[in-house]
């Protein structure tokens, strides 16, 4: 049980590093060189971005349950920022990334924010596609989180039809909590020119890492859609997966500070025992004496 004075002690910590992160996130999106974009051109292509923090079991049941979509093809690149994790993840991961071509795995060692991950991974995405023709290249940027599974096979069918629609971006909007409604950030698509625009803030360290990003959207006049992800059945986000984490590898950090650790299945009924059911079917690939086959379903599905 931690003592008062430790308790804030972490939150001082958080607060601190929230807005050290924050400050030079924004200075940079704001006053460094501009990345354009080229216009969205009607055809959704996703890229996915994805950031482990010693979660990589729950990280090759999203992988799993993601090679299922009817849709895959759609998906050009996945980016795997690893955040110095400790759970024996990153060799595993080294050789998947080196086994298929759609996966590339940025490890990070300093800075182990979310938010930060997610920024490591955007600049190396850009970097991969730098010589990609407008045409092949990933239009549409996909945040997933590693505690995701994907249920439905036409997720990204519908997702990709939501961004086609118009929209800007697409997530399961919540309404009341800020402002402007606002979508969960486990599962959040956003199309790449919206998001290089220079008055669209980047993903910060903060409760919600990806609300100023979307008040921008919403201030600049671009939608976003409501996509039901969770309760729509497309996919089912566990939750509290990095703080349990955390509690588990970094006891130290201030992220192990945060008291709430138990999954809340974002409140879909039935949830715990659809993640169970779904975790029992790939158990066999997910069993620590099985990394070679869990690696090469997952490099023949993403190669």
């Amino acid at each position: 049980m931690l003592g008062p004075l430790r308790v804030q002690i972490d939150r001082a910590r958080r607060r601190i590093g929230e807005r050290l992160d924050q400050a030079w996130a924004l200075s940079r999106k704001r006053l460094g060189p501009a990345s354009p974009e080229p216009p969205f051109d009607g055809d959704a292509r996703f890229a996915i971005v994805t950031v482990n923090y010693s979660t990589t079991r729950l990280l090759a049941l999203m992988l799993l349950t993601l090679g299922e979509q009817r849709a895959l093809d759609r998906v050009r690149r996945v980016v795997i920022v690893d955040n110095a994790s400790r759970d024996g993840g990153p060799p595993m991961l080294r050789t998947l990334a080196a086994r298929a071509r759609r996966i590339a795995l940025v490890e990070n060692r300093v800075w182990l924010s979310h938010a930060r991950g997610m920024r490591r991974g955007l600049r190396a995405l850009d970097a991969l596609d730098a010589e990609q023709p407008a045409s092949e290249r990933a239009n549409v940027l996909l945040f997933v989180d590693t505690d995701v599974i994907f249920r439905d096979p036409a997720a990204l069918e519908v997702l990709a039809r939501t961004i086609e629609g118009g929209a800007a971006a697409a997530g399961e909007l919540r309404r009341g909590l800020h402002p402007y409604p606002e979508a969960q950030a486990s599962f959040l698509a956003v199309r790449r020119d919206a998001y290089a625009r220079p008055d669209v803030a980047p993903w910060v360290d903060h409760g919600a890492p990806a609300y100023w990003l979307q008040e921008s959207l919403w201030r600049a006049g671009l939608e976003i859609a409501d996509f039901p992800s969770n309760h729509g059945g497309f996919v089912l986000h566990r939750g509290r997966a990095g703080v349990a984490a955390a509690h588990a590898f970094r006891p130290a950090s201030a992220y192990a500070s945060v008291g709430d650790r138990a999954p809340h299945f974002m409140g879909v009924p039935d949830g715990a025992r659809i993640w169970a059911e779904t975790e029992a079917r790939w158990a066999a690939l997910l069993a620590p004496d099985a990394r070679e086959a869990l690696i090469e379903r997952l490099a023949s599905a993403f190669a």
